[in-house]
């Protein structure tokens, strides 16, 4: 970060250091934004008008077409001012550490995760808790710490354990050569990781899924922290819990029926998941509960009913008029939520295609590119 302020500073520009750290908490600090359960709630209606989305994807062994390990991730947020025209993808060659891609913006050094040379992959998704704080690192910071010195899923356990943490955030984090992948489940205050249930595929959206007896899973209930965050009405058991994430008349949620619909998904194609299906899982737009299709820009019903995988909604106006940061330009800040960039890879071989040139992002091509050939350059 430092060095990028260096950088600045020689072109004349009035951004420093302070400015570059600020800029990578954005993440951290839009999540306790988008925290739908705050005190503040003459800002509860606007909140509630975009959803929450990145998801991700592995498949394996017997659910791939020939064994090879696929990794499928999709970044949802808002088209802010800046944001489309400033989509990096970064190719990170460290003197300490291991080779890693990822996207991100200008001036930050990592957003939500990608693979490294070591054949591991990781995806940040939010996932809000009532147990959170600034006083930790941030998810950009624990994406790039597991990208650049991750070798193995466990590395990735013991740095999301050592390092204190900020936001409620799944971590998914694969390792291709030991075929293995779990999902981290975080807070400030907890963390626990569930394991695939029965076979080679694993997945997550936002909203937690360690909850004892569900998929397998044995350990720390991490849903009860998220009960108030999103107004859910009842996690006393698996059933009502899981009835309260199908509720459509609860604006908090965060389009809980994506989860079952990448299980469909992944259900159907198992066996015989590909990278060109894999783009077609992380493509589709067909609403979880009834199978229609939806447009590119057709906006779903409401904030739990009818988000598809790759999902858009309708604009949401923050402010119709602002000055720019260290600048006399002023701008209205109205923005769509839809995917920013969309991911397909096989760790192992380096191999990755990624969409970032439209909104949606996978309404666009996806582009190949090799991991080794690039830090080969």
């Amino acid at each position: 970060m430092a060095g990028i302020a260096d950088a600045l500073a020689k072109t004349g520009s009035q951004l420093d250091l302070h400015d570059v750290l600020l800029w990578n908490t954005m993440y951290d600090s839009w999540c306790f934004f988008a925290h739908p359960n705050s005190s503040n709630q003459a800002q509860t209606f606007e909140r509630q008008k975009y959803p929450i989305g990145c998801s991700s994807f592995s498949a394996w062994g017997e659910a791939t077409r020939d064994g090879t390990f696929i990794f499928g991730k999709n970044m949802d947020n808002l088209n802010l001012p800046g944001i489309l025209e400033g989509r990096m993808l970064v190719v990170c060659d460290p003197d300490n550490g291991l080779g890693h891609v990822n996207v991100s913006h200008p001036g930050m050094i990592a957003i939500d995760g990608g693979i490294n040379e070591n054949g591991i992959e990781m995806m940040t998704q939010y996932s809000p808790s009532i147990y959170e704080t600034m006083r930790g690192c941030g998810i950009g910071v624990l994406s790039r710490l597991i990208l650049q010195n991750a070798s193995r899923v466990d590395d990735a356990l013991n740095i999301l354990t050592v390092y204190p943490r900020c936001t409620g955030i799944n971590y998914h984090v694969g390792d291709a050569k030991a075929q293995r992948a779990i999902v981290i489940e975080t807070n400030a205050k907890q963390i626990a990781f569930r394991r695939p249930y029965k076979q080679d595929i694993l997945w997550t959206t936002n909203h937690y899924n360690c909850y004892p007896g569900w998929m397998g899973y044995q350990g720390e209930n991490l849903v009860e922290g998220q009960k108030l965050a999103f107004c859910l009405k009842d996690v006393s058991s698996i059933e009502s819990w899981q009835e309260s994430l199908k509720d459509k008349s609860n604006p908090y949620l965060s389009a809980t029926g994506r989860f079952r619909q990448y299980e469909k998904l992944l259900s159907e194609l198992y066996g015989e998941i590909t990278m060109e299906s894999g783009i077609e899982i992380l493509s589709d737009r067909h609403n979880p509960d009834t199978g229609e299709l939806r447009d590119w820009e057709t906006a779903p019903k409401a904030r739990n009913d009818g988000n598809t995988i790759a999902f858009w909604a309708d604009p949401t106006t923050f402010a119709e008029k602002v000055k720019v940061y260290k600048s006399n330009l002023e701008t209205s800040i109205v923005a769509h939520t839809g995917n920013l960039w969309s991911m397909i890879a096989t760790p192992l071989n380096g191999d990755f295609r990624i969409a970032m040139s439209d909104f949606p992002a996978q309404r666009g091509p996806y582009v190949h590119f090799n991991l080794f050939e690039e830090l080969n350059r």
